[in-house]
């Protein structure tokens, strides 16, 4: 049976990497809006492809939000379809994870 501070210590980096994930996904989202707003097509190239690893990774929940935020990509099919589904995954994951006390790393 793990105490108190074993658990701690395993939940910590865990809510740290998702917090951490997240914003990471919202500021892709923010400098790809600001760059097709200014029009700089080197910035622009952050395509659906690293949105949805990052919303893999973890990131689902803050990239599906910041759609909304900032009002952008939201007729983005793909996106609007997939990042519910990584966040049912993810949440899935966290709770596997956050249940088994990270069992696997233990």
């Amino acid at each position: 049976e793990m105490c108190i501070r074993d658990r701690l210590l395993a939940y910590i980096p865990g809510a740290v990497y998702l917090i951490a994930i997240n914003v990471y996904g919202v500021l892709i989202l923010k400098f790809q809006k600001q760059a097709r707003e200014e029009g700089d097509e080197e910035s622009i190239a952050i395509g659906d492809g690293k949105l949805f690893l990052t919303g893999f990774l973890g990131g689902a929940l803050g990239i599906y939000a910041s759609m909304f935020i900032f009002k952008y990509r939201l007729k983005s099919l793909f996106l609007m379809v997939m990042m519910p589904v990584l966040i049912a995954l993810n949440v899935y994951a966290v709770v596997l994870l956050f249940t088994t006390n990270f069992g696997f790393m233990l």
